[in-house]
């Protein structure tokens, strides 16, 4: 077994903020299916400015909302108007690692989707 990139989301612009719980990414319903991330999968988060990381997991927000928006637990890593990479791992039985090839999705203006591609 061994653990892969499975896809990631680039140029994600953060619309919403906030110190709630339960700790989640809520994304755009379009954007996920596009990077084939399911809702309840667990993902690393980048903040592009600062480099800081933390691991939350995908709620879907409304198709074609353009929502990306932060809830986390004691400190907020990034705030509105941060650009952000979504970071997605998935484990592979050996024979599936051949053929693999990551899902790279990037966002525009309004965090719609302007390319899909494999890396």
């Amino acid at each position: 077994m061994r653990t892969l990139l499975h896809a990631v989301i680039q140029n994600a612009i953060v619309t919403g903020a906030a110190t709630l719980w339960p700790v989640a990414l809520r994304i755009d319903a379009f954007v996920l299916r596009a990077a084939e991330v399911l809702p309840f999968e667990e993902v690393d988060v980048i903040n592009i400015a600062t480099g800081e990381r933390f691991r939350t997991w995908i709620e879907p927000a409304p198709e074609g909302s353009g929502e990306v928006a932060v809830h986390t637990g004691a400190r907020a890593p990034v705030r509105v108007g941060d650009t952000i990479s979504i970071v997605a791992f998935a484990t592979f039985h050996e024979g599936q690692t051949l053929a693999h090839r990551p899902r790279i999705v990037t966002l525009g203006a309004n965090n719609q989707v302007v390319s899909v591609g494999e890396g």
